[in-house]
This record gives structure tokens, sequence and C-alpha cells, in this order.
């Protein structure tokens, strides 16, 4: 197979392509790109236990704690205890964030819109597909041995607006 047949390196390629959209649209606010996602997660849902954000971006505990920090040391997100657990912690979105929520929640539709105005309805089912199915085929994610995926094993959706 020739290098840029290979599945990794394509998606890889295509994954830098869309950073790149986001990344010159973030300087300006000082945001790395796993910021700005935190960023809109929590728009979605404000005031979670670092559990929950973790689940929904998709990050381990360990990482999302290391952003975290950085975060609130910016001024981005508070983290306080939990009522009842004192070894739990909830997230809030700072007066700061809430202030850039306009501007961000813009760029983030935006971008979104452009990258899927890239395709056709048909194009972009076919890879909802195909995303669901790699998603479903990673050996360390709910797969069968020899990374078959196991069946009624739910995949990714691509955001729509």
């Amino acid at each position: 197979m020739l290098f840029e047949n290979c599945l990794c390196f394509t998606l890889a390629r295509a994954s830098r392509r869309v950073s790149k959209a986001y990344r010159e649209k973030l300087e300006d606010f000082g945001l790395t790109q796993q910021q700005f996602f935190l960023l809109i997660a929590l728009y979605e849902q404000d005031c979670v236990s670092i559990t929950a954000l973790a689940e929904k971006v998709a990050l381990d505990k360990s990482t999302l704690t290391g952003l975290l920090d950085r975060m609130v040391r910016d001024g981005l997100v508070e983290r306080s205890a939990a009522a009842g657990d004192r070894r739990a912690f909830r997230i809030k979105l700072s007066t700061r964030a809430e202030a850039l929520r306009p501007k961000l929640t813009a760029i983030y539709e935006q971008t979104n819109s452009w990258l899927l105005s890239r395709l056709t309805e048909e194009e972009r089912a076919g890879f909802e597909r195909a995303i669901s199915a790699l998603e479903a085929a990673t050996p360390d994610d709910d797969a069968g041995a020899g990374g078959v995926p196991v069946p009624g094993r739910k995949g990714i959706m691509v955001c729509t607006s």
C-alpha cells in the first residue's frame, strides 16, 4: 500500500486541516483548541463534575485535570468542591468565559457550518457511518477479539449546526 493511501495518515491530515481552521480563529483569544472545545461543552452544560465533563469531551480525567488547571489559572473556569463530597469537584464557567460565549459559539457554529458545507447530504451520511464504524473498530473501545466491533455499539455524531 502506498503511504498516501494509509487511512491513519489520511485521517491525521484531515484532522490537521480542521484543527488549523479553528486554531487561526482562536489565536486572538489565547485559547488552545482543547480549551475551546471544553468551553463549548460547558456552554451546553455548566457546573458539571470532572467525570461528566471527561466523558462528554472524550478525555481521560488526568488529561482533563491538567487542562482545567490552566483554565482556572487563566480565569476561564472555576473549580469548587461538590456538595456532599469534598473529594469531587464541579467545573463552572467564569465571568470571563461567559463574556466570550457569543464570539466563541459564533466561531464554533460558523466553522462547523463551513466544514459541513463542503459535503453533500449523501457524503455527510456516509462520513457519519464511516466514522462510527472506525470508532467502533478500535481495539480498546468496546471491541471484541481482533478489533471486531461489538453489535449494537453506538457511533459518534457529526455536529449538524
